[in-house]
């Protein structure tokens, strides 16, 4: 069954905002100068925001670095009409859950599967 519009535009607002919390958490600091790299080929917009990406990403630390791929992840998952369905196993993962974790990849089931083969693999 698919996500509503509505609901969609929802989780797409509180994934932005999320989005929005981490950049901020690294503030101006992650915009400065980087070293010469090709970027002749791209536009002046381009050259830009791929150097503050590689700073962004450089600045933030493990964990947020993580969180934000997966924000970006869920939101690029909006786009393609693949938002909320488990990656493990296609089914639709419970909306109180994406109400909590509106970047979670997994259902609760194989979450704990997840969690406990890195458990006994990490």
């Amino acid at each position: 069954m698919k996500m509503k519009k509505d609901r969609l535009s929802y989780f797409r607002n509180k994934l932005v905002e999320k989005q929005r919390q981490l950049v901020e958490e690294v503030g101006k600091s992650a915009i400065y100068a980087q070293g010469p790299e090709d970027d002749s080929i791209k536009d002046l917009g381009d050259q830009a925001n791929n150097a503050y990406n590689r700073e962004f990403l450089f600045e933030l630390g493990n964990g947020d670095r993580r969180l934000l791929k997966e924000v970006v992840s869920a939101l690029r998952k909006i786009e393609e009409g693949s938002f909320g369905v488990c990656e493990r196993c296609a089914e639709p993962i419970a909306e109180k859950r994406l109400e909590a974790l509106p970047f979670a990849r997994y259902c609760i089931d194989c979450q704990r599967l997840v969690e406990k083969e890195e458990a006994t693999t990490g």
